[in-house]
This record gives structure tokens, sequence and C-alpha cells, in this order.
């Protein structure tokens, strides 16, 4: 399996784009990026039980791109669907520190302006990568999300 890294290079590579060095050797785990700011935010949206209109607009507009795109724009909406229902009590396997991550993973997603700004080409590919880490490190509890919502919340969607 190829690294992000090789991801971008071969991109740029095949569409004869050149991005600075500095973008590609770019480190693993830049959660560090996001500031208590940006949790800040995401955590009063979650209180109101609805994301950002900015976030949900980037979402929508990745929903309509390729396949990293949608990758990271259904994961991130699963990670938003799990962090409310914990948040309601409703699911509680999810660990305070699992929760954590995923408001630090959502908050990186947020921002355009990251370790690889989203307007360049293969802008999303940290986005990506941070995504993916999340989902394999916290897999048996998105597992467990998904089983519990297919019991208790898609009924209940079919009934209203």
């Amino acid at each position: 399996m190829k690294s992000w890294r090789s991801s971008v290079v071969e991109y740029c590579a095949n569409s004869q784009v050149r991005l600075p060095a500095y973008m590609v050797s770019v480190p693993q785990g830049r959660l560090h990026l996001v500031t208590p700011q940006d949790v800040q935010e995401l955590r009063l949206a979650l209180f109101k039980g609805r994301l950002p209109l900015d976030f949900e607009a980037k979402l929508s507009r990745l929903g309509e791109g390729g396949v990293v795109h949608r990758y990271v724009e259904q994961h991130s909406r699963l990670f938003f669907a799990l962090l409310l229902a914990a948040l309601e009590s409703s699911f509680i396997r999810a660990a305070p520190s699992d929760r954590e991550r995923l408001l630090r993973v959502l908050a990186y997603v947020r921002k355009d302006d990251d370790a690889i700004p989203d307007y360049l080409p293969g802008g999303y590919m940290d986005d990506q990568q941070e995504v993916r880490a999340a989902a394999m490190e916290l897999g048996p509890t998105l597992q467990a999300f998904k089983a519990w919502r297919l019991r208790y919340q898609v009924p209940a969607m079919w009934y209203s």
C-alpha cells in the first residue's frame, strides 16, 4: 500500500504539478495544527446538534468528489454522528479519549489551510490520512457504533 506522500508525489508527477518540498515531506500526525479554538468551535456545534455551516458545505462538496473526497466526507459524518450519540448518552462505548481524538480529527478536516492546503492539487490527502488513521485506531468503537446505529437509530427513521 502506498503512503499518502507517494500518492501526492505521483499525483503531482502525473498532472505535471509541482508542490514545494515542505508540502510533500509533511510529518505524520498533523493534529498539532488544530488549535483549542478549533476544537471548541466544533464542540459548541456538537452541543447544538449540527455541523457548522462552513463544515457542512465543505463536506457536501467533498461528497461530490472522487474516492478520497468521499472517504473523508463519509467518515467525517460518521465521526460526528458518533460524537452526537455519545453526547446524548445514547451510545456509551466511546471512551472520552476516543471522542476527543475524533473531535480533533474533525477540526483538522474542517481547516482549509492545514498541512497541505485544500485548494492545492492533492490537498485532501492529509485530511484523508488523518481520517484513515483515526478509523483504523478506533475501528472496534466505530464498528460497535455502526451496529448500535443499525439497531436503534435506523428503525426509528423508518417510523418517523
